[in-house]
């Protein structure tokens, strides 16, 4: 029998930051479409080449809101991509799939062609959006699980900073590459990243699920940096080894487990946090954040774009704080209650100075504020919220549902939960707009009362900081 290597392993685990940091570049692939999307659509070139004055909000609601429901359906179908086929070669499919939806973007003459580009990145983008989670989820130790899931969100912000100024740099470009070029740098970026994800190693709890031993005991090893038969690596494959085998006694899996037993609880948190996440307002805040910076009194459209291209600075400041200092410290439920109460004061906070300072035209049914302290509150805290959202519920979202769910269940349940989120953001993306048109104050006061719905809904949630994923059966069991 082979000696137990009893040596520790290095307190800086390299292997685990570089396969976490390389896989979360899916995030940047997710957050360069929010921002560049949103900057495309203050465009002038790109408005007068799609849309007419009668149908302009009515068509940009349905290009935002038809890619969310084919991500919805990416996100569903997750669970069963990722168990059948691998996390790591469902993220490199949803990579595939984004980059071809780009490609439609990029020579669509027709609003048909680019919203049919929209259809196929969303389904990519729902897929990437579940597999990159549970893949981190899968790889981390306990003591960083949280840092590393967080990477996805970091790139995500990331990713939007980059959106934001590449939308502003190509705004001064008086031709379609002014909308075009954005989308062309997103479709480079799809497929190398597509190509560098086939580097990473599978996730060894799929690799024991499919009865792939050694290959797990190596790939344990490698992400440790010690031996295969080092203490560390056998007790955490003995651990994982014990949980399937259990689970599997329990017969074939179905979804219908998700609400039985302990795993009933795990289910309705995380729809809880799923749905709420939509509810706080942030992806239709990060959306249309230069039109309503242009309501606040910023007409030019480059302008605008670079105003929310400082919100994407400011918020990825916020996610690298979450990550660094707080997440695996202070623990999901207190980030969860900090971002939640900020954010509903943030929102009545402009709800407020749109309620009492907007200035209608009779003739052309615009809003404006002229008030210069009321513009500068109002774009302060739209700062403030979405820093906060960053912060707080755009960070520990991902990492909540991520770990609470068994391996049996883990893979159909982030697939339900991330299918709620982007159900739910359908419905707020869409009717933002409509609400806006109707009320200028009325949608940001409704996303206040929302975070405080938030904020005591999170206080009755069970703390998981620390654990590991085959100890969350203990915790859910209380």
């Amino acid at each position: 029998m082979e000696a137990v290597d009893t040596t520790p392993p290095p307190k800086f685990r390299k292997a685990i930051y570089l396969s976490a940091i390389v896989a979360a570049v899916g995030g940047f692939v997710c957050g360069y479409d929010t921002g560049a999307i949103s900057g495309i659509l203050a465009m002038p070139q790109f408005v007068d080449n799609f849309f007419t004055e009668d149908n302009l909000a009515y068509l940009q609601g349905l290009l935002l809101a038809l890619y969310l429901m084919t991500a919805t359906l990416g996100s569903f179908s997750s669970g069963y991509l990722c168990d059948r086929f691998s996390r790591k070669y469902s993220i490199i499919a949803a990579s595939v799939i984004f980059g071809t939806g780009c490609l439609l973007q990029i020579i669509g003459v027709k609003y048909g062609v680019v919203l049919a580009g929209r259809l196929i990145g969303g389904f990519g983008s729902g897929l990437m959006g579940n597999a990159i989670p549970l893949y981190h989820s899968e790889i981390a130790p306990p003591d960083i699980r949280g840092r590393l899931i967080s990477f996805f969100t970091l790139m995500s912000s990331f990713g939007q900073v980059c959106g934001y100024f590449v939308t502003f740099g190509t705004s001064y470009v008086h031709t379609n590459w002014s909308w075009r070029g954005p989308w062309l740098l997103h479709l480079i970026v799809c497929f190398l990243f597509a190509g560098i994800i086939f580097t990473l190693p599978f996730s060894p709890r799929w690799l024991i699920d499919k009865e792939r031993f050694e290959e797990a005991k190596a790939v344990l090893s490698e992400l440790h940096q010690v031996p295969t038969n080092n203490v560390v690596v056998l007790h955490e494959y003995d651990e994982i080894v014990s949980e399937i085998e259990f689970e599997r006694s329990l017969g074939k899996r179905t979804y219908m487990e998700l609400f039985q037993g302990t795993n009933r609880k795990r289910t309705f948190l995380s729809f809880f946090i799923s749905i709420s996440t939509s509810f706080t307002g942030s992806v239709a805040i990060w959306y249309y954040a230069p039109q309503i910076i242009q309501g606040a009194g910023l007409n030019d459209a480059s302008a605008s774009i670079a105003a929310t291209g400082g919100t994407g600075i400011f918020s990825f400041l916020c996610a690298f704080i979450c990550l660094q200092f707080c997440i695996d410290k202070m623990g999901r439920k207190p980030v969860f209650l900090v971002g939640a109460a900020i954010m509903g004061i943030s929102m009545f906070i402009v709800g407020a100075m749109f309620q009492v300072y907007t200035i209608v035209d009779v003739e052309t049914s615009s809003v404006t504020i002229l008030n210069a302290n009321a513009r500068n509150t109002i774009i302060a805290f739209l700062y403030i919220f979405v820093g906060a959202f960053q912060f707080s519920w755009g960070t520990a979202s991902y990492v909540y549902p991520a770990e609470v769910f068994n391996m049996r269940t883990r893979a159909k349940g982030l697939a339900m939960t991330y299918g709620l989120n982007w159900a739910f953001t359908i419905l707020i993306t869409y009717c933002a707009p409509l609400f806006i048109a109707h009320t200028v104050s009325g949608v940001y006061f409704f996303f206040g009362a929302c975070c405080c719905v938030c904020f005591f809904g999170c206080c009755f949630i069970p703390e998981t900081k620390g654990r590991t994923l085959e100890e969350m059966e203990v915790v859910f069991s209380k």
